[in-house]
Parts: C-alpha cells; sequence; structure tokens
C-alpha cells in the first residue's frame, strides 16, 4: 500500500509531468521513469513498466483533445503504429534479462542524444529518410489553418521501429523518436506532437502488456500517477496551441538534457 502522502505527492507530480508531456507529444516516460526511481524508489525495470501503464492513460486523453483539434495525420499515424507496436513488445520482452543498471543507462543515453537533437537541429540523428514510395496528406484543423505533409515509407518505418523497441525498453514511449522523424521530414512540430500521441497510447499499450506479464508494474504507483497525468495532459493540450514553436522545442530539449544528466549520475552512482 502507497500512504497518503505519498499517493498526494504522486498526483501532484504527475499532473505537471503530463502537462509537460502533452505539449511535447513525448508520452511522459521521458519524465515518469525518473521520478519513479529518483523520488518513489523503484528500481529501473518496474518503473519502465509502470511509466508505460501511466502513459496509456495520459495519451488517451491528449488523443481526445487532438483530435477535436483536427491536427492528427490519421494515415502516418497508422502506418507508425504497426511497427512500432511489434518493437515495443521485442524491446519490453528483453527486459527479462536485461539488469536495471543497463536498461537505467540506456535511457540516460537516449534521452540525452534526443536533447541534443532538439537543442541543435543539425544534430546528426533522426535523420529524415525522403526517398522511395510516399504519400500526400493534408489536414484542415480547428484554428482554420491547412497543412499538407508527405509521408515517405521508409522513414517511418526505420524511426518507427526504433521508438517502439526503445519505449519497451525504456519506458519513454517513443514519442521522443516520432516527432523528430516526423519534424525534420517536412511535418510542423504542433501537428507531428499531436499524431505522435495517437502512436505513442498504441505503442505503450503493446510493451505495457508485456511488462503487466512479467510482472514489472506497480499498480498504486500507476494509478495515482495516471490521475495526475491525466489532469495534466488535458491541460497540455489546451496549451500548446498557444506555444510557439521555437520556445517549446528549446524548452523540450532543455529538460530532457537535465534528465538525461540526472540519471545516469545516479546510475553510475549506486544508491
Amino acid at each position: 500500500m502507497i500512504s497518503t502522502t505519498l499517493a498526494i505527492a504522486a498526483v501532484s507530480i504527475a499532473i505537471l509531468a503530463g502537462f509537460l508531456a502533452a505539449i511535447a507529444g513525448l508520452g511522459g516516460g521521458f519524465l515518469y521513469v525518473p521520478i519513479l526511481i529518483l523520488l518513489f524508489g523503484l528500481d529501473p525495470i518496474s518503473a519502465v513498466g509502470t511509466s508505460l501503464l501511466v502513459i496509456i492513460c495520459s495519451t488517451l486523453v491528449a488523443s481526445i483533445s487532438y483530435f477535436r483539434q483536427g491536427r492528427i495525420f490519421f494515415r502516418s499515424a497508422i502506418c507508425l503504429i504497426l511497427p512500432s507496436s511489434i518493437c515495443a513488445i521485442i524491446g519490453a520482452s528483453l527486459t527479462a534479462v536485461l539488469t536495471g543498471v543497463v536498461v537505467a543507462l540506456l535511457f540516460s543515453v537516449m534521452v540525452g542524444i534526443l536533447s541534443l537533437k532538439l537543442l541543435y537541429q543539425d544534430f546528426p540523428f533522426v535523420q529524415a529518410l525522403k526517398r522511395g514510395p510516399s504519400f500526400e496528406e493534408i489536414r484542415s484543423d480547428s484554428f482554420s489553418i491547412t497543412v499538407k505533409n508527405r509521408f515517405y515509407y521508409a522513414n517511418y518505418l526505420l524511426w518507427g521501429s526504433l521508438a517502439g523497441l526503445a519505449s519497451g525498453l525504456t519506458g519513454i514511449g517513443g514519442g521522443v523518436i516520432n516527432v523528430p522523424a516526423m519534424v525534420t521530414a517536412g511535418m510542423p512540430v504542433h501537428y507531428a506532437v499531436a499524431t505522435s500521441t495517437v502512436v505513442v497510447l498504441f505503442t505503450s499499450t503493446a510493451g505495457a502488456g508485456i511488462h503487466a506479464t512479467l510482472g514489472h508494474i506497480n499498480s498504486g504507483y500507476a494509478l495515482f500517477l495516471s490521475i495526475g497525468a491525466v489532469i495534466g495532459a488535458y491541460a497540455g493540450t489546451l496549451a500548446v496551441p498557444r506555444i510557439p514553436e521555437y520556445f517549446l522545442r528549446k524548452g523540450v530539449g532543455i529538460l530532457l538534457a537535465c534528465i538525461a544528466v540526472i540519471m545516469f549520475i545516479n546510475t553510475i552512482l549506486g544508491p
């Protein structure tokens, strides 16, 4: 059982985490995993499984809100969901044979690399593969903005698969790869955030299912973090259209960099 104090703390912290995750379209695992490890003392593998369950709840709420805003490229999302979900199952299965230290280090490295990509767009990671078969998709949102996007199958097959693997293995949801992959291919960041949120919902569900069968989910923390995450995610989806793209990208990049450093130091030094 979780004490009342810890339950209140979990809900409160998750509101902020859910808000930040929704405006970034990153699922929230980049926050939930370190919160569960550093603040609540879970082992890294249990933190990964619990994080994915929380992400399901928050991205479901965020997806509904983004659907109402009309900013989801549905055909693109469907093409990302299949490879990312399959690889999420593979990644989650690998945690049965990996140690918590290895999983924590992989998390730190992944988040660190992606923070550099957001802060420095020329950083050579998640480069778009603009070749081969493709299709054009058009969306008109509730703000009377019409956007065209060209989807390249090879680009999203590669990065969608990597996002799914990272999701199941480190609990980050996969949006930290999906969003840069879509943005570098030409999709406006706010639409990439919305589309990524739907993909992360399915990817996290696939990974969480495997973690549940392996006993890697702390149901108590999952419940209270989910309550806060849902509240924060809904607020975030309402706020994101008003946030300039530059500040959104830079702000999330700095946050990811700080988390990567803290997690790396904590893992190396140990408890």
